[in-house]
């Protein structure tokens, strides 16, 4: 981690906190999971189990597992975000295809994704907030993959949902400490008069508050009272995650994917890790000029804590990412969000906020 992220602190050794903070993984053990796996066989359904499939490196090692391993009748069912990457389409098509394993792929009829990132972008741009760019690229997802996985769990009387979410992977806390130790804009920083910039960015909060609405009522899910995250409600559904199990072995997930299933990853991509949603990487992009590092790389550093990676294959990871990272924004933003060229001009421009 560089000394540019904000809330970083080291010790004597150079060790920082957030190295310092790390606590190991207890696993729940494979014995119980088995117990799980076994109790859904007994139901006699059409399907045991669903897997959410976004052809990435976690979800195609899951859904191997649930199938080839364990020998679950599954169900793969992926969400269309509408920026998913091509090659990690061709890897679900492939998994399945070798599997043998039906995948039902949903998309909103309105592109309530699309629509929901573009105006949650266009109001961020106006603060010239950074923060508020990155929050807004995750928010149709947060209500969409869960959503269209807990109705087809509820069409189909699937008992057991196998999510491939990791806390290998995870570095939520590091990064919250980030994101609070930085300054709020003072303001948002153009020439236009007052009264027109707050008719321009009301008119962007009712659009994404109204698109993010007509997905809850595309995709709603029975029960669930929570706006734009929702809850499986039904009691004879269980969700658990794999790797709560079972350990998150980096190595032989991409080794078994690779082998089992003709997993690739595409050769622009620095990396393996979430390359599955194009906005990730323009996520890395926001990190790196908020912080000099990318978002990846607080993932890299609960690897190496976990014995996953080593610091110097992670550093290379970095690097290539750092030289890379600028690649295709534009054409993404402009192309893919539909932004302006004068938004996108801003996002170009926004320095590295200053720190407290």
């Amino acid at each position: 981690m560089p000394e540019t992220v904000p809330g970083i602190k080291f010790d004597r050794d150079g060790v920082c906190n957030f190295c310092l903070s790390y606590k190991k993984e207890v696993y729940l053990g494979e014995k119980e999971l088995v117990k799980i796996i076994d109790s859904v066989r007994k139901e006699k359904n059409r399907y045991d189990c669903i897997v959410p499939l976004s052809g990435g490196r976690d979800s195609s090692f899951v859904l191997y597992m649930a199938h080839a391993v364990y020998g679950l009748k599954v169900l793969a069912v992926h969400y269309d975000n509408e920026f998913g990457d091509r090659q990690a389409l061709i890897n679900m098509r492939n998994a399945c295809r070798r599997l043998k394993v039906k995948c039902i792929s949903i998309r909103s009829k309105i592109n309530s994704a699309g629509k929901i990132v573009y105006y949650g972008m266009r109001r961020a741009v106006l603060d010239r907030d950074m923060r508020k760019i990155i929050n807004s690229l995750c928010t149709a997802c947060s209500y969409g993959y869960r959503s269209v996985v807990y109705r087809a769990a509820e069409k189909y009387k699937v008992p057991l949902i196998l999510w491939g979410a990791s806390q290998s992977e995870w570095a939520g806390p590091a990064q919250r400490t980030a994101m609070n130790a930085i300054e709020t804009p003072a303001g948002p920083g153009h020439a236009q008069t007052s009264f027109r910039m707050k008719c321009r960015r009301g008119i962007f909060s009712v659009c994404h508050r109204a698109f993010r609405r007509l997905q809850e009522l595309e995709f709603p899910v029975p029960g669930n009272k929570i706006p734009s995250f929702p809850a499986l409600k039904n009691k004879n559904i269980r969700e658990i995650r794999l790797f709560d199990y079972i350990a998150w072995d980096r190595r032989k997930i991409k080794a078994t994917i690779a082998k089992e299933l003709g997993w690739e990853k595409p050769p622009e991509a620095p990396s393996t890790w979430r390359f599955d949603c194009k906005l990730h990487h323009f996520m890395n992009y926001c990190f790196i000029k908020m912080f000099g590092c990318s978002k990846d790389c607080f993932g890299y550093c609960n690897m190496i804590n976990g014995g996953q990676m080593d610091r110097q294959e992670a550093l290379s990871q970095e690097e290539k990412m750092l030289a890379t990272h600028a690649d295709g924004i534009r054409e993404l933003l402009r192309n893919e969000i539909g932004l302006s060229e004068e938004e996108v001009s801003v996002i170009e421009s926004m320095p590295l906020k200053s720190t407290t």
